[in-house]
């Protein structure tokens, strides 16, 4: 059957009702991410129901059965998964030769706290103001949901692909993680071109920042001042840290800079996101501490690499700290964490691509903005190892990551209409 726009708006506007409600009944299901643990099984068996309803070839696993994932660099150990927390990957054989496309989305969240919700509790979704609140709304069961209605559009539709459709639904993403997208990829569901549903705001993301992930510990000695006895304290060496940390940012924006990024609010951060005294696993005199810890992210822009990042931030804070006194007075260690969340960039003129635009333009009526995501994630695993040109295209949402997390519902019925109509567009195309 001949698919055309209109044909694909009508059929949204009148789900539009049973779309905001799949998605509700997705958020609903409270699937955290909680280090080294995951409960995505629940929002899985939904999928893979609603999957099955749409007659579609599903294969199901969990990341650590690929024995080629395990034994990969950019494998990240300590994850479990002994929680049932399985992929779900849906294959849609196309008719011929046309090119193929992988839809691709995380069903993991992020954790319920800070537990200051006032909207509504987390896995209790409410719409207001064409809002939908909620955990994992925008990050990114909206995306999940848009591209799960693109294919039920298509099936009801009665059109017929020439190029495969796949869709996918993965574990582990958050807390740098990237697992289960590393196993699908090695595990061969890849395409001629991928689209990821991160919230990027309706906007073409063919770039996302990396992220170097690490701990900074300034161990001293414990004890209470006593008959005139100064102990340096290690709680104000690491104040002194974070003011070197504010200066590596300002220094990191100077001397970084890249074309996708150049918009207000794409600068690169230093985001301090733990810090704590003593020891997390022993009681805390009252006192002064024996040591503080801090953990931090450093965003860049695509190109950099590890290892330089690393030796010069070493040598920025070593040679700081040697010429601060009250700092060489206590043992400082810097330390990776989690492990380097890569960046990634597909050349913006690629041919996906400038379909995509095609039929964003189409559907909506507007020029999508071209730029790069203001965020890791685990992008740079669909171009290394899965070999294919990647972009983000996400809905508009807020307080990801936070209380009262949203996410615009009409982007979400536009961005169903806009991934069917490039499927249908893109599909056509005979394979090189």
């Amino acid at each position: 059957m001949s698919i055309n726009t209109d044909l694909i708006k009508r059929y949204i506007d009148e789900k539009k009702s049973d779309i905001i409600e799949w998605l509700k009944k997705l958020v609903s299901f409270p699937s955290e991410n909680r280090p080294p643990v995951g409960f995505e099984a629940k929002a899985q068996d939904f999928i893979v129901s609603e999957l099955e309803n749409l007659g579609l070839n599903i294969e199901t696993f969990r990341p650590d059965e690929i024995e080629e994932a395990k034994r990969s660099r950019y494998w990240l150990s300590g994850r479990d998964y002994s929680g049932d927390r399985k992929n779900v990957v849906a294959v849609w054989k196309g008719s011929g030769s046309g090119k193929s496309v992988l839809l691709s989305g995380h069903i993991d969240v992020a954790p319920e706290e800070p537990k200051k919700w006032k909207i509504t509790p987390p896995y209790s979704p409410v719409v207001m103001d064409s809002k939908m609140y909620g955990r994992g709304t925008a990050d990114m069961k909206g995306g999940l949901t848009a591209m799960f209605w693109a294919l039920r559009t298509l099936k009801e539709l009665g059109y017929s692909p020439r190029g495969d459709v796949i869709f996918e639904s993965l574990v582990d993403e958050e807390y740098a993680g990237g697992n289960g997208t590393l196993a699908s990829r090695v595990k061969g569901f890849n395409a001629d071109f991928a689209i990821l549903g991160e919230p990027s705001r309706m906007e073409v993301c063919p770039a996302s920042m990396g992220a170097f992930l690490g701990r900074i510990t300034v161990e001293g000695r414990a004890g209470m001042p006593y008959m005139g006895e100064g102990i340096p304290n290690p709680v104000n060496a690491m104040a002194r840290i974070v003011g070197l940390l504010e200066n590596w940012e300002k220094q990191w924006r100077v001397e970084n800079r890249h074309p996708l990024f150049e918009d207000k609010g794409k600068e690169l951060n230093v985001l301090i996101w733990d810090c704590f005294s003593g020891k997390r696993d022993e009681y805390v005199q009252m006192g002064t501490p024996i040591s503080a810890e801090l953990s931090w992210i450093v965003f860049c822009y695509p190109g950099a690499d590890e290892e330089s990042f690393f030796k010069r931030f070493n040598t920025y804070l070593g040679g700081e700290i040697k010429k601060d006194t009250y700092l060489s007075s206590f043992n400082v260690e810097l330390s990776k964490s989690y492990h380097f969340v890569r960046p990634w960039e597909t050349d913006p003129n690629s041919e996906g691509i400038a379909v995509l635009r095609e039929a964003y333009y189409e559907y909506t009526g507007d020029t999508p903005k071209t730029g790069g995501a203001p965020f890791s994630c685990d992008m740079a695993l669909y171009g290394d190892p899965g070999g294919m040109p990647v972009v983000i295209l996400g809905p508009r949402g807020g307080n990801l990551h936070a209380p009262d997390e949203w996410v615009l519902l009409d982007d979400i019925l536009d961005l169903a209409g806009v991934y069917a109509l490039f499927i249908a567009k893109w599909t056509e195309y005979a394979g090189d």
